[in-house]
């Protein structure tokens, strides 16, 4: 028994002190080695460099930034309003500033996150900056910014649903990232819906990453190896990307998905007596050439979860191509990926691989206003 016992002490003893190994090993990699890599929040309140000449920037826009956008997730995203200084939301949709009093007709814009603009003040959103352009050409027309985080393209319709298109009306579509983001990357069919992770696909990560997870969870308060758990969760792939047939499987679904909102966001339009036409929006991964900060910001794997690119490098294309098939029967599109490809004189614009600040969302603003408004307006 005193044998058994003295074993069974070194055993203990043997284990604790591998522990403590262990957990030294683990605290140095956490304190000394571990990338500088921040969480959205926290790397936007460092003003990086797409804010470094913001006059905006504060303490106030952050915080309303981050707590303007409140509300409730059923088939869409539904917004509490809100009343701020840089923020504004009234009746479940974000306030266009510069409005004229006098509209002869209005121009609708429909789309996710990069269209609600969380990343900007109101007066900064895509939709201000064309209504700005629309006063400046002298075009007495009102935008409309229906644009809300996280909607794919067949939410967008549900959203056109619920609103009153009139005759008259110019209604354009915004969209093709959350429509790989989600379908694609994330394995949600639908797009984000109430009960899909918002920002990574959990229950496509293997056992073990997801075991890091819920380890990380329940011990970093006590453990370095529980903290350096979170590194392993976090650099995971999904399975929606390391396995081919799946992945093929989830573009060819966002691709019909796609296609079907799409035609029926033209039919409802047309029968409204309005005019449609959509855009396929650009990302950091269109770019023919990144810069050192860009290269940096796309290997934040707390903001950008490793496979995204490799969704939207295979992604991307098929939405493309099907939009230039619908083109070709009657449905007017246009491809704006390649707006960011000049950009010399604008800075950093980008804050992840979609988001972008003020100056990026006047390139596009001015872009579609290029695109469709520079063109001779029919009398009405």
């Amino acid at each position: 028994m005193k044998a058994f016992l003295q074993n069974v002490l070194v055993v203990v003893i043997a284990t604790l002190i591998s522990i403590g190994i262990i957990e030294l090993g683990c605290w140095g990699w956490t304190t000394f080695a571990r990338g500088d890599h921040l969480a959205r929040w926290e790397f936007r309140a460092t003003q990086p460099a797409p804010y470094q000449e913001a006059e905006y920037f504060n303490r106030t826009f952050l915080e309303e930034s981050e707590t303007a956008v409140n509300g409730r997730l059923t088939s869409v995203a539904e917004l509490n309003d809100y009343s701020g200084q840089y923020f504004n939301i009234k009746d479940g949709f974000r306030v266009t500033t510069d409005i004229p009093k006098l509209a002869a007709r209005r121009v609708l814009l429909f789309g996710g996150s990069t269209l609600f603009g969380q990343e900007v003040p109101d007066r900064h959103t895509i939709a201000s900056y064309l209504q700005r352009m629309l006063n400046e050409s002298g075009q007495p027309l009102e935008v409309r910014n229906f644009g809300l985080p996280g909607m794919n393209a067949e939410q967008q319709v549900e959203i056109l649903r619920r609103v009153d298109v009139r005759e008259g009306d110019i209604v354009l579509f915004y969209h093709g990232v959350n429509d790989i983001f989600y379908v694609v990357f994330g394995g949600a069919e639908q797009g984000w819906r109430k009960g899909v992770p918002v920002f990574r696909p959990v229950q496509k990560l293997s056992p073990i990453a997801q075991w890091m997870g819920v380890w990380h969870k329940k011990l970093k308060d006590y453990s370095y190896t529980a903290d350096l758990a979170l590194d392993i969760f976090d650099r995971s792939t999904p399975s929606t990307i390391t396995d081919d047939e799946e992945l093929q499987r989830g573009v060819r679904v966002a691709a019909r998905r796609f296609k079907g909102a799409i035609v029926s966001a033209e039919e409802l339009v047309r029968q409204s007596g309005a005019e449609f036409k959509h855009y396929l929006q650009p990302t950091i991964y269109d770019l023919p050439e990144l810069t050192a900060y860009e290269s940096k910001l796309i290997r934040n794997y707390l903001q950008t979860p490793p496979g995204v690119e490799k969704a939207f490098s295979i992604g991307y294309p098929e939405l493309d191509g099907v939009s230039q098939t619908l083109a070709k029967e009657g449905i007017a599109y246009r491809s704006i990926v390649d707006t960011f490809n000049h950009r010399a004189g604008s800075g950093e614009i980008f804050l992840d691989f979609c988001h972008v600040n003020h100056e990026g969302n006047r390139l596009i603003a001015q872009r579609i206003f290029n695109d469709y408004f520079l063109r001779p307006m029919p009398k009405r």
